[in-house]
């Protein structure tokens, strides 16, 4: 008789547990990542009336079962449901959901959470934080492929804080150049067609360069870099007495502070006499033999200049020139001082570029001096070789950039034989580059792989962390701690943590958040049956009462 009220009484706890757990189910059907338990039940005890008995071995007598009376029921466990559910679109970079195994990584300083939720920010000192404060775990060290100069996260050893404050990306140099499009296979030979593009130093600064591709012969072409006019540059003036000079003579002017090459850097020519300053209208020219074709043909008021890449040059002036007359030469200060192997100069200037012998016959079909470079094309239109005998160094000026000459290795200035041809049809080319100028974070997206992608003021992205993302043998015996965090326990195993998508863990999906696994209907059908079972328990301790009111009163 009192078996069966103590039984009752079990029952009735064991289905509170079940409506408690129920009730916290459905409370949290809207919490983000919440992951909803279920009761089991099982006996207590059971009080054994008559053990089992085998067959009589001597007799004809068979065995009997134990008869035993049950005890009561207890919660036998309250199990977490890890089962995966679907997310909602919020569009915030910093609101993530792992689609798949794993568990986000936070911390308070001292220790560490899991946890499904993805709801983060950013804090004031640019941590990325979760609500209540606790610092997303992650990696965040950079570091440089040596091969081709890309950084990434290393994601080698513990993951630690993500902070993403101050964070800067330095300037890069350009250090490969690479070529696509067309050339005009019907220009004549000798014509020249001139493309545009510009390269990074050191610093970050930008600088114009123009690409002269020359036709030599039916599907050969040459090609050089030289540097393009900077408007707005600063100049600077060099002046030297000169003694008696008659017309046509050259006279040397130097004091330059860095080589002379190019025509553009010469931009004006007087000559101070007792009566004023004369200003000449000058020809520039680089080779020897035309200058002094030139200086016999001068005119009153004209002069040629003869520049060979030295910091001083030769000037022929079209007037007699008197003792004591005082020649100026304005200079343009340019940031890009020359390229190296220089073109365009006397073949006997040290540093010119080499010359090329495309046929192979001994001879060079362009002479030293005249080409950075030589494309060959096949009867199809199709690139068949670049030859390139020199690496190549844009240099400097120092007293106006302050920057690294520019070095850029033969075998990273690219024309893509696929995509570079010469056919009878308009040119175009287009010129890809690395390089670019310093920048500041300006935005970030995190990505499946839980890539932290910054976003620069100068165009560029980089990848500037990883988070961590733990995952556990079994992710049903961490503990709840509150505020969607777990910790690990003697049953979870220990935490694998690496890269979300890689080892078995889930991919990110970035802008959404997991929702709560409560089944409602579910809930409210187990709701239904635990309070049946409430009921019935009841009913047993109504009875048992009761029955027992009726033994009393048999005394009566």
């Amino acid at each position: 008789m009192m078996r069966s009220l103590y039984s009752g009484i079990s029952g009735l706890r064991v289905h509170q547990v079940q409506m408690d757990v129920i009730g916290n189910n459905i409370a949290n059907v809207n919490t983000i990542a919440f992951k909803s338990s279920r009761v089991t039940f099982q006996e207590i005890l059971n009080q054994t009336l008559r053990s089992a008995s085998a067959p009589s071995q001597a007799g004809g007598r068979g065995g009997t079962n134990p008869q035993q009376i049950g005890l009561g029921v207890s919660v036998g466990s309250i199990d977490v449901l890890h089962t995966r559910t679907g997310v909602q679109r919020t569009d915030r970079a910093t609101d993530l959901a792992i689609d798949g195994e794993g568990f986000f990584m936070v911390s308070d300083g001292t220790n560490v959470y899991y946890t499904r939720a993805g709801n983060f920010d950013i804090d004031v000192l640019g941590s990325l934080v979760y609500p209540g404060g606790l610092r997303v775990l992650g990696w965040s060290k950079l570091i440089t492929d040596p091969t081709t100069g890309a950084q990434y996260v290393d994601t080698t050893g513990a993951p630690g804080p993500i902070n993403l404050s101050n964070l800067s990306m330095p300037a890069k140099a350009t250090d490969m150049i690479k070529f696509e499009g067309n050339l005009d296979a019907n220009i004549a030979v000798g014509d020249e067609i001139q493309y545009s593009f510009s390269v990074f130093d050191s610093l970050g600064n930008e600088h114009k360069l123009n690409y002269i591709f020359t036709k030599q012969a039916p599907n050969v072409w040459s090609w050089k870099i030289v540097p393009a006019p900077q408007s707005g540059a600063e100049t600077y003036t060099v002046n030297q007495v000169v003694g008696d000079t008659l017309a046509g003579d050259p006279v040397t002017i130097g004091g330059a502070n860095r080589p002379i090459l190019y025509a553009h850097d010469i931009r004006s020519l007087s000559v101070e006499t007792p009566s004023g300053i004369n200003q000449y209208q000058f020809t520039i020219v680089n080779d020897p033999v035309e200058f002094n074709n030139l200086r016999t043909t001068l005119g009153s008021g004209q002069a040629v200049i003869l520049v060979d890449g030295s910091t001083s040059v030769q000037v022929a002036f079209g007037d007699d020139l008197a003792a004591g007359n005082t020649v100026y030469i304005e200079y343009n200060d340019f940031a890009v001082s020359h390229v190296v192997p220089m073109v365009d100069v006397d073949a006997s200037v040290p540093g010119r570029a080499p010359g090329y012998d495309w046929d192979n016959n001994g001879v060079e079909d362009i002479p030293a001096g005249q080409a950075h470079g030589v494309l060959i094309f096949g009867e199809d239109g199709r690139l068949v070789q670049s030859l390139m005998n020199s690496d190549i160094t844009i240099v400097m000026n120092p007293a106006v950039s302050g920057a690294a000459d520019i070095f850029l290795r033969r075998e990273n200035i690219q024309f893509d034989p696929m995509k570079f041809t010469q056919y009878a049809d308009a040119t175009t080319v287009k010129a890809t580059k690395t390089g670019y100028a310093a920048g500041i974070l300006n935005s970030i997206s995190i990505d499946s792989e839980g890539r932290v992608i910054g976003y620069y003021t100068n165009g560029q992205s980089r990848e500037d962390a990883v988070l961590a993302i733990a995952t556990f043998n079994n992710p049903g015996g961490l503990n709840k701690v509150g505020n969607n965090l777990y910790q690990q326990s003697t049953n979870s195993g220990y935490p694998v943590y690496g890269r979300a998508g890689v080892g078995g863990r889930g991919t990110i999906i970035a802008g959404a958040l997991e929702m709560s696994n409560v089944d409602l209907a579910k809930e409210f059908t187990d709701m239904i049956v635990a309070q049946r079972g409430f009921q019935a328990n009841s009913r047993i301790i109504t009875v048992a009462d009761e029955m027992l009111q009726e033994l009393v009163n048999m005394k009566r």
